[in-house]
């Protein structure tokens, strides 16, 4: 009956998932999450009420937000009874995490910040910051990074008309190679 049940759930979640959309099922897994979100995972971990989400915030396939420590099971009191410890992770607003990178439990996440793909944060990321690393590490400023990128690569305004998606990619590319040599 358990299996059966278990199977039931997962085929709900998975329904729910495509009918309602990533920041739905978040929704209802328990995060809190903004507005004008994109997400692109659908595992919440074990405590997904832990987790608190701005608005304009991206998360990335393959990120974890991990809210608890399960090495505790490791130390015992005096009756043979693990510990725990849990942690809330919160996220700012107009922030984008990288592909794959791992969250851990108690961090904070300030606004206007860009986590690079694989990095492992595991202590407060400050507003205004882009972290990359393991441990992740500030490594400039959102005004820089914005500053380079608005030298470096192709606006949406650029590519206005073009509505073939492999036409705009080649002329974004096209724009990139003309910005590097400017």
């Amino acid at each position: 009956m358990a299996l059966i049940k278990s199977v039931f759930n997962t085929l709900f979640d998975l329904v729910y998932f495509m009918a309602k959309g990533s920041v739905a099922y978040a929704r209802k897994k328990g995060v809190s999450v903004g507005e004008h979100c994109r997400i692109y995972i659908k595992s919440w971990g074990s405590e997904p009420f832990l987790i608190a989400i701005g608005d304009h915030v991206t998360v990335t396939s393959g990120v974890k937000f991990i809210t608890h420590d399960g090495s505790t099971c490791l130390v015992k009191d005096q009756h043979g009874k693990r510990y725990q410890r849990f942690a809330p992770i919160q996220v700012g607003s107009h922030v984008f995490i990288g592909v794959n990178t791992i969250v851990m439990p108690g961090v904070k996440i300030g606004s206007n910040v860009v986590i690079g793909a694989g990095s492992v944060v595991t202590k407060d990321i400050p507003d205004n910051s882009v972290a990359i690393g393991v441990p992740a590490k500030v490594v400039s400023s959102f005004a820089d990074y914005a500053a380079k990128i608005q030298a470096s690569c192709a606006s949406d305004s650029e590519l206005a008309g073009i509505h073939d998606y492999q036409q705009r990619v080649q002329r974004a590319m096209a724009l990139q190679a003309s910005k590097s040599t400017d």
